[in-house]
């Protein structure tokens, strides 16, 4: 983790790399407000020597048909910068922060060999990350702390470090401390706690590496033995434990690649203090993610099986091995159409070659004669075709129509499928009509081609009440769809969702009832239970969630009607941390109170 020379890492453009020796794939985690996307862009500059400035990614072109982002400080959809340092290319996915738009994040997770985990230094943590933390723990994915927002004036380093260790666990640690500047409010360099060096950024990057002033000594003192226990506490080599016991000296370099060893094992989670704004802490950051983290060739790669669903042996990172990739995300841009992002975990993607697609969820609807067209930089910078992308890269492939996210790609000798990975259902309903008259058809359509690109919406026609209903993760991801199609020129808005009038002997209105599995944290289990009573829910009972230490199964009965805005309602008790699922079990008659007031606020058919 200490700083290297910055010859190497200043590049003109992202190189080819042949080995996947040569590749990082990272992934930002964090909730949304903490500056993943700020950091990208920093890093991004402070590794391009071209002075393009902030990174234009898939997921977001201008001037494209992508995702419009009402609110400029919210990703809604995960993007792939690529970055040149050392050597070594570094694949940054940046994922969405809000937690609609989970696709993306689900996406990251899927591609990525290691775990970026950015903290606000003024605003703390909130549940799903904790919870994003302990998902990454369960499969050993190496991890860091990135400690954001140093120049926020509500900004608490220490707080922030201790809260991680507090909600992450104690394997998490400092490795660095900030210095004040001369004004002894901005922060204006890093201390080494290995190193017993000082990187002063008040003439910008790269750090002007010095040692500490008389009056450090004492701040490096006090957190470098925490530091060197823990980290000797996780090595294989226990005659460095014992030379420290014996009060012998472990020299910087050693204690360094000591540290770099234990977090790509996933043992230890170093924290990097950094601003974005000021680039304090980015060559220490860059550093450590080509040093710590994991080429793709030491991860284990996702369960592979035959066309046929048959079982196949583990695939291994190999750029001669067989075809195996994945389609992360599609997006729509002006110009080549849609475009997929690729994780490639097997073999080697060539323009022109011919490939098996296996269809997302479709067993069986597999097209065996598709050619790969264009291979580009998924940065989205001109001139950024490339000749192939080894097992481990990332890379944009363009001018396929009909390929959707979560498609396997493999060689059309050897047609394979890549166990998909988890995606919540969609259960928030939204009724969409045309604006005008005639309008109809096009909504269905826009909205059909947006719901192809992304696996976690869903379209449905009612044919009792006679409505479109698109079913979202939550009401940011239902607007957000809405503004899309209206980009394309077509008008559509929203009414309320169903009911129908069921006849037998007299009339009477029933409405259907769903049971809900809900898994929530357990101190949260009074406020939900509260919030299902009143939605005239019927509890039948809570019990410890047997794959999730912390959490609770709440399973209840509720009427459909009271479910159409449940998805947000749930993350907001439960700070973004509870999913649920639900299914139809019965019609119920209304309550007789409710009978007239559903008939007013509902189209009601006999």
């Amino acid at each position: 983790m200490a700083q290297r020379s910055q010859d190497e890492g200043v590049a003109a453009g992202v190189p080819v790399v042949t080995e996947p020796g040569g590749i990082r794939n990272v992934v930002l985690v964090g909730r949304s407000g903490v500056g993943k996307t700020a950091l990208v862009e920093a890093l991004r500059a402070a590794t391009d020597a071209t002075g393009r400035g902030a990174a234009v990614p898939v997921g977001t072109p201008a001037g494209a048909d992508g995702p419009a982002v009402a609110d400029p400080g919210r990703s809604v959809a995960l993007s792939a910068v690529p970055l040149r340092h050392a050597g070594v290319k570094v694949n940054l996915l940046d994922t969405p922060g809000y937690a609609d738009f989970v696709a993306g994040l689900r996406a990251g997770l899927r591609a990525a060999d290691a775990a970026l985990f950015v903290v606000s230094a003024a605003d703390g943590l909130d549940p799903a990350t904790v919870a994003l933390w302990e998902e990454c723990a369960a499969v050993d994915l190496p991890r860091s702390v990135v400690v954001s927002r140093l120049d926020d004036p509500r900004a608490d380093f220490d707080e922030a470090v201790a809260l991680c260790q507090r909600l992450f666990g104690d394997t998490v640690v400092a490795v660095h401390l900030p210095m004040l500047g001369d004004d002894g409010e901005s922060v204006a360099g890093l201390l080494g706690l290995l190193t017993d060096r000082v990187y002063d950024y008040s003439a910008g990057l790269p750090a002007v590496v010095r040692d500490p002033d008389p009056e450090h000594l004492s701040a490096i003192a006090e957190s470098r033995d925490e530091l060197v226990e823990a980290i000797l506490a996780e090595s294989e080599n226990d005659s460095l434990l014992d030379r420290y016991v014996a009060g012998l000296d472990v020299a910087p370099p050693v204690l360094v690649a000591e540290l770099d060893r234990a977090v790509a094992r996933g043992y230890l989670h170093p924290v990097v203090p950094v601003c974005a704004a000021t680039g304090v802490g980015l060559d220490l950051l860059l550093d450590g993610l080509v040093d710590a983290f994991p080429a793709p060739s030491r991860r284990e790669l996702p369960v592979v099986t035959g066309g046929d669903g048959s079982p196949r042996p583990p695939l291994d990172c190999d750029p001669d091995g067989p075809l195996v990739a994945e389609v992360l995300q599609t997006t729509v841009e002006a110009g080549p159409g849609r475009v997929g992002l690729v994780r490639v975990f097997s073999g080697t993607l060539r323009p022109g070659q011919p490939v098996h697609l296996a269809r997302a969820g479709a067993p069986g609807a597999d097209d065996p004669d598709v050619r790969i067209a264009d291979l580009r930089s998924p940065s989205g910078t001109p001139g950024g075709a490339v000749p192939l992308a080894v097992a481990g890269d990332v890379v944009a492939v363009t001018g396929w129509d009909g390929v959707t996210t979560g498609d396997t790609i493999s060689d059309v000798r050897e047609p394979l499928v890549l166990v998909p990975w988890e995606l919540p259902e969609p259960l928030l309903p939204v009724a969409v009509v045309a604006a005008a008259d005639g309008d109809t058809d096009a909504v269905a359509r826009e909205l059909g081609r947006l719901v192809d690109a992304d696996p976690t919406l869903r379209l449905t026609h009612d044919p009792d009440t006679r409505q479109l209903v698109l079913w979202c993760v939550g009401e940011a991801q239902a607007q957000e769809v809405l503004d899309r199609v209206r980009a394309g020129g077509v008008g559509v808005g929203t009414e309320p969702v169903r009911v129908a009038l069921v006849d037998g002997g007299g009339p009477a209105l029933r409405e259907p009832v769903d049971e809900v599995l809900a898994r929530v944290p357990g101190h949260t289990v009074g406020r939900v239970l509260g919030d299902l009573s009143a939605r005239r829910g019927r509890v039948l009972g809570t019990e410890p969630d047997p794959e999730a230490e912390g959490l609770t199964l709440v399973r209840a009965e509720v009427p459909a009607a009271e479910l159409v805005r449940y998805a947000p309602a749930l993350r907001d008790l439960t700070g973004g941390a509870g999913t649920f699922g639900r299914r139809f079990v019965r019609h119920e008659p209304v309550p007789a109170h409710l009978t007239e007031q559903l008939r007013a606020e509902h189209t009601v058919q006999r």
